[in-house]
């Protein structure tokens, strides 16, 4: 006799749970149904009240007047048939549909303003990410250029751009129309730390002061303005110096808002005219506060302090700004 050779089938079915799917592929999941909005519920509810309405008034006047034959006079029974059986439920149907479409403009607006902050959102958040290109490939150039001149104009050009870089950060993860700049300025005080500093240097940098909101267009202009500042003290303030502080402080009294980066480093020089310095740096920032802000940039030395450091101030009117609580 011979053995039958059993053969085992090449495409074996594959194993079902309970549900009768095949293990290792979760069953599709049921999307929730949505829920409807207000002002749908409301236009509903605008349907069926007035009919109900109706019902009542209709069944009352049949049952009071007709079954029981209660003795009301025949006009006040036609008063009372058209006053709470015809006008009450239109007047109720109107005034429920005027309710649902005002509703339902509002909930269009809001509708098309979280769509606006989405795509305002996405849109600083891709030009971030851009920005961040373009100074990654001046890194790049600057790595690969021995020139001491050009080392420091590429690194300054990569802290501005990594500057406006920052302000639409912030701008990507907040509402539309305004934004945190004491937040901004903690990023461009650590970027600048990140950025400057020599390993034997240890500078402390503090942000003070309540949040004081802008406008998109002026917190660029005002991270850039601080980004000028900061920069400024730790390439003069601090360049034999290995130890100092940097403090940045910012506060509004309802009609002003001020800002002031005070450090305690070499201070000014001798003979320094804030309008006739011919530093970079110090033109774009004097510019950005008078054209984008409005405001006024002042410098002067610390008096008062022992290693005569620098203090600047800028100060904008309050109607510019968003203060915090209105």
């Amino acid at each position: 006799m011979s053995a039958k050779s059993v053969v085992a089938p090449s495409n074996p079915a594959p194993a079902r749970n309970g549900l009768g799917v095949p293990r290792g592929i979760s069953p599709p999941t049921e999307t929730p149904p949505r829920r409807r909005s207000l002002s749908a519920r409301v236009y509903g509810l605008a349907q069926i009240i007035p009919v109900g309405i109706l019902a009542v008034v209709t069944f009352y006047e049949v049952s009071a007047h007709l079954i029981l034959e209660t003795k009301v006079h025949p006009l006040m029974f036609a008063f009372e048939t058209i006053v709470f059986g015809l006008i009450g439920p239109a007047f109720t149907w109107a005034t429920m549909n005027w309710v649902a479409h005002e509703i339902q403009q509002r909930e269009r607006a809001e509708g098309e303003k979280d769509e606006l902050n989405a795509m305002m959102q996405e849109m600083h958040h891709r030009i971030k990410n851009n920005l961040q290109t373009v100074a990654d490939l001046l890194s790049l150039e600057m790595s690969r250029n021995p020139r001491p001149e050009v080392h420091e104009s590429l690194r300054d050009s990569i802290m501005r751009i990594k500057s406006i870089a920052a302000s639409h950060e912030i701008l990507s993860v907040e509402s539309v129309g305004s934004t945190d700049v004491r937040e901004l300025a903690q990023l461009v005080c650590d970027q600048a730390k990140r950025s400057m500093l020599r390993p034997d240097q240890k500078i402390e940098i503090r942000v003070k002061g309540p949040a004081v909101y802008l406008t998109s267009k002026q917190a660029t202009a005002f991270a850039l303005v601080l980004n000028e500042l900061i920069s400024n003290s730790l390439e003069h303030g601090f360049r034999d110096r290995t130890h100092g502080v940097i403090e940045v402080e910012m506060d509004w009294d309802g009609a002003e808002v001020w800002i002031r980066v005070q450090d305690d480093g070499a201070g000014l020089p001798a003979g320094f005219e804030l309008a006739t310095s011919r530093g970079l740096g110090l033109q774009i920032a004097r510019t950005l506060v008078e054209k984008d802000l409005h405001g006024k940039l002042a410098l002067t030395a610390n008096a008062d302090n022992d290693e005569h450091g620098t203090t600047a101030w800028v100060l904008f009117q309050r109607g510019i700004a968003i203060g915090n609580g209105g």
